[in-house]
């Protein structure tokens, strides 16, 4: 049985992601590679987002009091923009240069969100 702590499972849920982007990055002009990274960063990103809204807020909200609640208020407001982002990310091809500019800015908000 797996026994990582929820902060583990979360740090390397983010370092995932991260991979997943410099690979996307380190494979510019091989639009398959790009599709391929940009894929998996979508659908690994939307597992973690879900993960957090369905047991990490909650968690937070009951155990840490009005304190949680504002952190899980705040993070929940800062997944609308990624979700918003990714659903941009996801309706652009590949091969638009609009999708890596959609990509650079859904990477800085998520390293704000990180970065708390």
């Amino acid at each position: 049985m797996n026994s990582m702590t929820i902060s583990a499972i979360v740090k390397k849920d983010h370092a995932t992601v991260d991979q997943l982007y410099q690979n996307y990055l380190k494979s510019q002009g091989n639009l398959p590679e790009q599709e391929r990274f940009s894929t998996q960063f979508q659908q690994e990103l939307t597992k973690h987002a879900t993960a957090e809204e369905a047991v990490l807020y909650p968690a937070f909200e009951k155990y840490l009091g009005s304190e949680g609640k504002k952190i899980a208020d705040e993070d929940r407001m800062e997944h609308q923009t990624v979700k918003k982002l990714l659903h941009k990310l996801k309706e652009t091809p590949v091969s638009d240069s609009q999708h890596r500019m959609i990509f650079d800015e859904l990477m800085t908000n998520l390293t704000k969100h990180v970065a708390g």
